[in-house]
């Protein structure tokens, strides 16, 4: 197990002065500066459980905020640490702003419907989407519930109205499509095409095992990304979760990194280029 390739798909981490603030979703602002998170405690959580990448997923929760987001999500990037791209959907010149996370190097797109108050299936997005997909962006889109609003959250029967806009790109549907995040029946993941992912983010916190082996076999393990959702769960956690698990040694394999660097290598490889190695 020791030299098994692990890439961790969804990671979050802030600036020193706003990490505490980011940590009032989960009522865990008052945590050791060692729980924060910070670019120096994911690497040093990193290096404890042999994770070999890991991919920062900022959130724009204003339009106002993407200049600084993106800034700083390409600030931390570093052999061992990519970053995808902030995007708010109803930011002004969105196609520009697509543009410049392509000129950023950043390593794909995330979406946050209830963070960010936006409805992605609605079809005023529908160039917003044609562009990432014609730039090649990897899309990872949160599912499920969070701390807002419900109008906002997004489920795969959601995903089935915008996916079409997406053909050519993979997409990340995060927490298990939502299941991880809350036990939504008559949600199905079967009638998503070859392209659609999902991730493992929160699963070991909130998830029965039995749930997510049932869904994961469903779905596909060659389509099933390990994340840990750092700081809010751990990545030991999540690790030992897959590991656990009733699925092959070779499936366990894929779902732990192999699925990810399929979808991160010519990332990686660009990245490399810029400087940096892998």
């Amino acid at each position: 197990m020791k030299n098994q390739l692990i890439i961790d798909i969804h990671t979050h981490i802030y600036p020193v002065a706003l990490a505490r603030r980011a940590m009032k979703v989960s009522g865990r602002e008052n945590d050791d500066v060692s729980k924060l998170p910070i670019k120096e405690n994911l690497l040093a959580r990193m290096q404890e459980e042999n994770v070999a990448l890991s991919v920062n997923l900022p959130v724009v929760t204003k339009p106002a905020n993407q200049t600084d987001v993106n800034r700083f999500a390409r600030e931390v990037m570093r052999p061992n640490l990519l970053s995808f791209g902030g995007l708010h959907p109803d930011c002004e010149h969105v196609l520009e702003e697509i543009e410049k996370l392509k000129d950023m190097g950043l390593a794909g797109i995330k979406l946050h419907p209830p963070f960010q108050q936006v409805d992605l299936t609605d079809k005023k997005y529908a160039e917003m989407w044609k562009h990432i997909n014609h730039l090649g962006f990897p899309v990872l889109i949160h599912c499920g519930s969070a701390r807002q609003e419900r109008p906002y959250d997004l489920y795969p029967s959601g995903v089935e109205k915008l996916i079409r806009y997406l053909p050519d790109v993979p997409v990340i549907l995060a927490h298990m499509g939502g299941r991880s995040m809350e036990a939504r029946e008559g949600e199905s993941l079967t009638n998503l095409p070859e392209n659609v992912f999902i991730d493992t983010a929160m699963s070991a916190e909130r998830q029965e095992l039995a749930d997510f082996e049932r869904l994961a076999a469903e779905f596909g393990p060659d389509r099933v990304l390990y994340g840990s959702d750092f700081p809010y769960g751990t990545q030991k956690a999540a690790i030992d979760y897959i590991r656990s698990s009733s699925f092959s040694e070779s499936e366990k394999e894929l779902m732990l990194g192999g699925n990810a660097l399929k979808i991160l290598g010519k990332k990686i490889e660009d990245f490399s280029f810029r400087g940096f190695r892998f």
